[in-house]
């Protein structure tokens, strides 16, 4: 059985959608209708759950139509069919139609083991819809909405949406229609990609925004932009652990494209994530590099209880940051 990305599955006589992520699976099962639907507008879409997930009900719907259209027939919680249904799914995969898709949605558990076996032994394709943790993938979630309403984002703008939101994948959806809608132009105007100052428009005031802001603004050398920026954060209630926390998010990144060999591939980042901070770090050398740890370091153990004045030790940490990066 082949994993196949939720964004790039393809129409198969059968396939299997297995994770404990709702929305990974509900975007997956919107993909495959709408690939059925432009294959054959006419295509029938059958749903087999709750009351009607009895014996028979596969066949039923499955069977050879008189009017030869195609059919879609989508099982939404494969994990607590009863015994009968999976019973009879499990003959079904082994000979299935030609002009039908069967979607069987497993929600996590250990419930249907025996089935999941056996698709995977029949080497059904299998979208795994696993809650997302890296930034690069959650970055690519962000673009996917957009490729789905017929827009584009640049990655840029992508990342900052994931800085502000992406603890929470609902929300991230959320913002993102929300910039879809905001952006969308009078009809008859062409569409343009959602840049990061559209972004900035509606994550104005979010923590982690801000954070990244004052940690881009202190690596370029920019001292008083940065400084500005921390005190319009801080006053505007952010903790200076998250504002430390960013900046060594950032430094860390360019430490480690800073070292011999690094790419994209080893360092498990997007090409375009690795061509910033690569361009970042040419205004660094390793003598700036370590100063500048030294600093986020210092700063990180003063602010977690070190130091009487957590909102003096961020200051002191971009005062010296940024100087780090003016001395190379």
């Amino acid at each position: 059985m082949a994993d196949v990305a939720w964004h790039s599955v393809d129409l198969a006589p059968v396939v299997l959608i297995h994770g404990t992520e709702p929305l990974i699976a509900a975007r997956a099962v919107e993909r495959l209708k709408q690939l059925a639907r432009e294959r054959d507008p006419e295509v029938a879409v059958h749903e087999i759950g709750g009351e009607n997930a009895v014996a028979g009900a596969l066949m039923q719907v499955a069977s050879p139509s008189l009017f030869g259209e195609g059919r879609l027939v989508l099982v939404p919680d494969l994990q607590s069919a009863p015994e009968a249904l999976v019973n009879e799914i499990s003959g079904y995969i082994t000979a299935p139609e030609d002009d039908v898709t069967l979607l069987l949605v497993h929600r996590g558990g250990n419930r249907g083991k025996k089935l999941l076996d056996a698709l995977k032994k029949a080497g059904v394709p299998r979208v795994p819809s696993d809650p997302l943790k890296r930034a690069g993938d959650k970055q690519t979630f962000v673009t996917a909405e957009f490729t789905r309403a017929g827009r584009r984002i640049q990655p840029d703008a992508a990342a900052a949406l994931v800085d502000a939101f992406g603890t929470d994948l609902s929300e991230l959806a959320a913002i993102s229609r929300q910039l879809i809608e905001d952006t969308t132009p009078e009809e008859g105007e062409q569409a343009g990609p959602v840049t990061l100052e559209h972004v900035r428009g509606v994550t104005a005031g979010r923590v982690e925004t801000t954070a990244f802001a004052v940690a881009d603004a202190t690596i370029a050398g920019r001292e008083a932009e940065a400084l500005v920026l921390l005190q319009q954060a801080l006053l505007a209630g952010a903790d200076p652990v998250p504002l430390v926390a960013a900046m060594a998010s950032k430094m860390r990144g360019l430490a480690k494209v800073s070292a011999p060999g690094a790419s994209a591939r080893s360092l498990g980042m997007p090409d375009w994530m690795i061509r910033n901070l690569s361009r970042d770090a040419r205004a660094w050398n390793d003598r700036s590099l370590a100063r500048a740890l030294d600093a986020v370091a210092q700063a990180d153990h003063e602010v977690k209880g070190a130091a009487r004045d957590p909102r003096w030790a961020v200051q002191r940490m971009i005062i010296e940051i940024s100087r780090a990066q003016r001395s190379r």
